[in-house]
């Protein structure tokens, strides 16, 4: 850094000071007329413009090419490191879509399988509740059965009692057409009002 401030301040000087030489060279008393075609001017001239160039390409020329080199240099790195930021984007993309079409397949097989498993709990409870049904079905048959099976027991009991009471009475009387048939009236008539 010093040195390049240096070489800048000595080429600066120089710039500023060659052309002063080179005026006063050129001054030999009285106005010149710098449009007129002078020798000495003009080689003078082409002196201060050499050396000056000299002192430019010596102690200015480097810097400027080592700032410009250090410049493409950056801009190179910058293009590298922004391709390089590209293609780590695209990599990211590439994963983030690959994880996000794995999600979605996870997400697509839970609800897969939640939906097969409603299925077969369906399927069950259909399952259960037509056994439920069926032995209520069954159970209520056999309740009637017994209550059935209760009544004519109950009937042949009752039928069992009359003929006995018949037989009896029968026994006891003097049994005619009239009073067997009078008889049998009154044991319907009984075993009707038994059923009552």
């Amino acid at each position: 850094m010093t040195t390049t401030f240096i070489r800048a301040a000595c080429a600066t000087a120089a710039v500023l000071l060659l052309p002063t030489l080179a005026l006063a060279a050129s001054e030999g008393g009285g106005s010149t007329n710098v449009l007129k075609p002078d020798l000495v001017n003009s080689i003078v001239t082409v002196i201060v413009f050499v050396a000056l160039l000299a002192i430019l390409y010596a102690f200015a020329w480097g810097p400027i090419l080592k700032g410009l080199q250090a410049r493409e240099a950056a801009q190179f790195q910058a293009i590298e490191d922004a391709k390089k930021a590209k293609e780590d984007a695209a990599a990211l993309r590439s994963k983030l879509d690959a994880e996000l079409a794995a999600a979605a397949q996870q997400a697509k097989a839970i609800v897969d399988e939640a939906r097969r498993d409603a299925e077969v709990l369906k399927k069950t409870l259909a399952e259960e509740g037509r056994k439920e049904a069926e032995a209520e079905r069954e159970r209520a048959r056999r309740d009637v059965a017994i209550e059935r099976d209760a009544a004519l027991k109950d009937v042949y009991t009752k039928a069992v009692e009359l003929a006995t009471l018949m037989a009896t009475k029968a026994v006891r009387q003097q049994v005619t057409v009239d009073a067997q048939s009078e008889l049998v009236s009154a044991s319907i008539a009984e075993l009707n009002a038994t059923k009552a």
